[in-house]
């Protein structure tokens, strides 16, 4: 049996006696005929030229630039050409790289400041023949922890400039990585680099969940021989815990203003959805109310008024939508021998990504809850444990066979799929928001 897709792991046998317990024969859904379908959008041109750098600043420059083409490569919103035959410091001759199929190109020069950089950036529209941007930023040194955030943060702003919509570089993924006897949490920014361990628990660490304010993440840990939820401040390093109830405390959510964290919590032999107001360090309130059947897994509304959650109260874990303190409404495709879980609520609308269990494996599935309209975003391997980025468009998953596993960034729109960690043993991966945001519009 496979829990983890549930974002939860199930090595003890109290797990396996309460959770779920019927999961075991679950097979594909009946009826179900789904397809890739992806409408590829039109990726406008651009060049990111080479950095001008004053003494001082030369490190930087041949750093910086080569940041922000990976980060608008990966954003794929843009088609990054070369900047072939391009030298730092020349008037920058747009029209030359409008033929060489440039809609947008970027210059810039780095000069030294006390405490740090500044960073000139230019944006000229190619087309129009007119400056998008021209606008100077501070970034810390080379070598401060900070820097290449400060620098995915200006490849955000570069991406609204040109699309008017959110970037997802200045952030970091959560997820849980297998080693000899434990299971560990670890960080890694969206590019796969600068991994980070936060637990040492030599235990199992479980289910992170990543607060509004990114300086939180709330995480199921057994250092104690059994499950806790903990809320770990990602500064200090401090833990506070949350819950101890006898029984489960698993698979945490935050609401999007922070106040509340959603989680399964054994009550009365079940597992069941409560919510835990964190400003108040108190107030816990069962959401649903199960006659032998579990409910785990919440992930909040972008206005924080519903959260979806799994239940196997038909029998085979199925997706479910309810507002604070209502009723119930089931949004997959119910069938007899049906297998969804892991839910994960767009950030920017009626959008869930789960888990569906399809011919044999497992596979992500994006539901637009408005349309009543489902899309296959993967169909080959086994792919589990989606959460969205910031941009509500990427999308984490892990797979343990797919190009010999590890966590993988999906496109919702193209259907490019991108390695971002590789390996066996990665699991429960959770996107945070944006981390960094450079001053000004």
């Amino acid at each position: 049996m496979r829990f983890d897709s549930m974002r939860v792991v199930r090595p003890l046998a109290l797990l396996a006696l309460v959770l779920l317990p019927r999961l075991a024969s679950a097979q594909e859904p009946e009826g179900v005929r789904l397809g890739l379908l992806y409408q590829p959008e039109y990726e406008p041109g651009f060049v990111v030229l080479p950095f001008s750098a004053t003494a001082g600043a030369e490190r930087a420059a041949g750093m910086v630039p080569g940041i922000i083409r990976q980060d608008l490569d990966y954003s794929d919103r843009v088609k990054v050409h070369e900047a072939t035959g391009a030298v730092a410091g020349q008037p920058v001759n747009v029209a030359l790289w409008k033929t060489r199929g440039a809609d947008w190109v970027l210059d810039g020069a780095l000069a030294p400041r006390p405490g740090g950089l500044a960073l000139h950036v230019v944006l000229h529209d190619a087309v129009y023949g007119t400056t998008k941007a021209d606008e100077t930023f501070d970034l810390p040194p080379v070598g401060d922890p900070g820097f290449r955030m400060a620098v995915h943060a200006l490849s955000d702003r570069v991406i609204r400039w040109v699309t008017g919509d959110p970037g997802m570089a200045a952030t970091r993924i959560a997820f849980v990585l297998q080693g000899r006897g434990s299971k560990e949490i670890y960080l890694v920014d969206s590019d796969g680099e600068n991994v980070q361990r936060i637990t040492s628990d030599g235990s199992l660490a479980l289910s992170p969940a990543w607060a509004p304010d990114g300086r939180h993440l709330a995480y199921t840990s057994y250092r104690s021989g059994r499950p806790m939820l903990y809320e770990r401040d990602l500064q200090t390093g401090r833990d506070r815990l949350i819950s101890d109830r006898q029984g489960l405390n698993i698979t945490p959510a935050y609401s999007p203003d922070g106040r509340l964290i959603a989680f399964g919590t054994t009550v009365a032999g079940n597992t069941e959805v409560a919510t835990y107001d964190r400003a108040r360090s108190c107030c816990l309130a069962q959401q649903t109310h199960g006659r032998a059947f579990d409910s785990l897994s919440p992930s909040f509304s972008p206005d924080g008024s519903r959260f979806a959650f799994v239940s196997n109260r038909l029998g085979m874990p199925q997706i479910y939508v309810m507002p604070l303190g209502g009723e119930p409404q089931l949004v997959s495709e119910y069938a007899t021998n049906g297998y969804n879980t892991a839910p994960d609520w767009s950030p920017r609308g009626p959008q869930l990504v789960y888990s569906s269990r399809i011919r044999g494996q497992h596979q992500i599935l994006l539901q637009d809850l408005d349309k009543g309209t489902r899309r296959l975003l993967t169909n080959e391997g086994n792919n589990e444990d989606p959460s969205w980025a910031p941009d509500g468009r990427h999308v984490v998953f892990s797979s343990r066979d797919r190009d010999g596993g590890g966590l993988f960034v999906l496109d919702s729109v193209s259907g490019r799929i991108r390695p971002l960690l590789r390996g066996s043993g990665y699991a429960l991966p959770a996107w945070s928001g944006v981390l960094y945001q450079l001053p000004g519009k």
